[in-house]
């Protein structure tokens, strides 16, 4: 099928995607996101429930007052959580069950018994050994900052099905209840190979605590480091704002979280109290934290600016796919939540939307800190609720400034600008290659 370009550069980067995508790896990471895109869909919607309504510093809290008693309360904020646990919570063992299916899938070997190896060898090693609690996890590896973790684990069980097991028997033609056995038997060594690797590095993980040191030495540069300088300032908060879309983009943990609720770095809090002090934002005296520029510009709809990438899409998109996930994902990525269209379109890993997903958001904080420096608009240091929508951020952490409002929907304008031509190029690779079609598969 041919389609046209519009120009060269646009035919290069289709051209490369399509090379990129023709890898096994490639195709079976972009099957995998598109298998949990409805799990990930329905715990957006939960967490919106959770913590912009429910709880305690969401967005909607004062708005909608407790539901009957506190009884009620607690009944509905459970099934929420629970909800939440078992959809968005626990997407990396959804992903790690579709890596694991569709990698032995290529290779022929029985693809059932290599999803549910590895939805166990996940959970063995993400076991937590605790004497208070029985049965738990690190629930930061079951949610969508493990899917980069689930999905190698997938692949590598995968890839030891296809080393040590033969060609699974076809099902179809084999009648007698003993197929079962004879399925169990072919596939008896990488399942006992992966669950015994998995042990192994289960015991690492409690020893080490290897999931969590890293990103705690990465956030304390990220809270904890102080200067005066104000250049020092910028430069550190973009580091660490590109570290965090590269992780996210990744199926990792960043440093600054899309609803802001990590720890208030040290900068922020001196902000706080000057505004407190003085009764305006304005002049404040450290203007390029990540509350001034990160949180304030770089997250509407979710990391990347995702927002402008689903107004993009509504507006020039004829793919009948981006835009159902477009409309399904709308309503949480105004509460800055994202989980459905990165796994719908998909946008995780998707090398035709790393550089939109980058540049959208560092556009956007360099706009930000123009504004503040040319005293456009002062910065914002009040505590916003968790789940605020993305143009208001800005809004209320300046205590109503209308200058910020003007440049938070120039944000948005910019961000939709920023991804239209990429939400093009996307619909012609998808024209040219669907990864979302099962027929001719191997």
């Amino acid at each position: 099928m041919k389609v046209q370009f519009n120009s060269k550069l646009e035919e290069h980067l289709v051209k490369g995607t399509l090379k990129i995508q023709k890898l096994l790896i490639y195709r079976i990471i972009q099957k995998t996101l598109l298998l949990i895109f409805p799990f990930a869909l329905f715990g957006s919607f939960i967490k919106i429930i959770q913590t912009v309504i429910l709880g305690k510093e969401g967005f909607l809290t004062d708005i909608f007052p407790t539901i009957g008693s506190d009884f009620i309360f607690r009944q509905i904020e459970n099934i929420a959580n629970n909800l939440y646990n078992l959809s968005l919570g626990w997407v990396s063992v959804i992903a790690v069950f579709g890596a694991a299916k569709y990698t032995v899938k290529y290779y022929q070997r029985d693809d059932q018994l290599a999803g549910i190896t590895g939805i166990s060898s996940l959970l063995i090693i993400d076991y937590s050994y605790s004497k208070i609690q029985l049965v738990s996890f690190h629930p930061q590896m079951l949610g969508m900052r493990g899917l980069l973790f689930a999905i190698v684990l997938g692949i590598f069980i995968g890839w030891l099905f296809k080393k040590m097991s033969r060609p699974a028997p076809n099902l179809a033609n084999d009648k007698s209840s003993r197929n079962i056995l004879e399925r169990t038997f072919i596939s008896l060594k990488p399942i006992i190979f992966s669950l015994i690797i998995s042990v192994i590095f289960s015991t690492l993980v409690n020893i080490t605590y290897y999931s969590e040191a890293p990103g705690n030495f990465i956030n304390a540069l990220a809270t904890e480091y102080t200067t005066s300088n104000n250049w020092v300032q910028l430069g550190r908060t973009m580091i660490f704002s590109i570290y965090t879309l590269i992780m996210s983009f990744l199926g990792w943990s960043g440093t600054y979280s899309a609803l802001g609720v990590e720890k208030m770095d040290v900068l922020s809090t001196v902000n706080l109290n000057y505004a407190l002090e003085k009764h305006t934002a304005w002049n404040a005296p450290n203007p390029f934290t990540s509350s001034t520029l990160y949180h304030a510009f770089a997250t509407f709809g979710g990391t990347g600016s995702i927002l402008g990438l689903i107004i993009a899409i509504l507006i020039i998109s004829k793919d009948k796919d981006f835009q159902t996930v477009a409309r399904w994902a709308m309503f949480p990525s105004i509460f800055n939540i994202s989980s459905g269209v990165m796994t719908g379109i998909p946008i995780l890993f998707n090398v035709i939307f790393l550089i939109p997903f980058i540049l959208a958001p560092v556009i956007n904080m360099l706009m930000a800190a123009l504004a503040i420096m040319l005293h456009l608009m002062p910065p914002s240091v009040y505590p916003v609720p968790i789940g605020t929508p993305g143009p208001l951020i800005a809004f209320i952490g300046t205590n109503g400034s209308w200058q910020a409002l003007v440049f938070s929907v120039l944000a948005i304008i910019i961000s939709v600008y920023i991804y239209i031509p990429f939400v093009k190029m996307a619909a012609k690779v998808k024209l040219l290659d669907n990864l979302g079609f099962e027929e001719g598969d191997h």
